[in-house]
């Protein structure tokens, strides 16, 4: 199977009928993407981009994906202006949810240039820390809302 990933194509040996999220930790060794559901409670952590779209990984099958681009947290460089907007609002890195909440916000930025605060909540809604960050989160996603970039 061929996927393009962060840019580049990926020749995976994989059933098609595996998700996303697996192949890319456990074939591809991109860690980025986190395993961090329960049964009871989705908190979006294995969010990636798949045509500028934020997805829940865990719900795509590979067969599914046919030609998409898909991006990981490791496919966004570290001067990304959503990547520069967490360091400046000194949003705290427990890389639990870090990863999804940036590739949510980068989704929610190219549909809605200037989101209001409910906006915010709406997109990141599962994503949102559970460590006191929201505050913080919130002015980041304000702060790489008044920067251009190409998602």
């Amino acid at each position: 199977m061929r996927l393009r990933i962060n840019g580049e194509y990926h020749e995976v040996d994989a059933n098609p009928e595996e998700t996303l999220l697996h192949v890319l930790r456990d074939h591809l060794n991109l860690k980025g993407t986190v395993n961090g559901c329960s049964p009871e409670k989705c908190h979006d952590a294995c969010s990636v981009l798949v045509n500028g779209k934020a997805q829940q990984s865990c719900k795509i099958s590979v067969g599914s994906l046919n030609g998409d681009r898909i991006r990981t947290i490791e496919g966004i460089p570290e001067e990304h202006p959503v990547r520069q907007a967490w360091k400046t609002e000194g949003v705290q890195e427990c890389d639990h949810c870090k990863s999804a909440q940036i590739i949510k916000t980068i989704s929610l930025l190219s549909r809605m240039l200037n989101p209001a605060q409910i906006d915010i909540k709406e997109a990141l809604n599962t994503g949102l820390c559970t460590c006191g960050e929201n505050p913080r989160i919130i002015r980041a996603v304000n702060k790489a809302s008044k920067s251009s970039y190409d998602s």
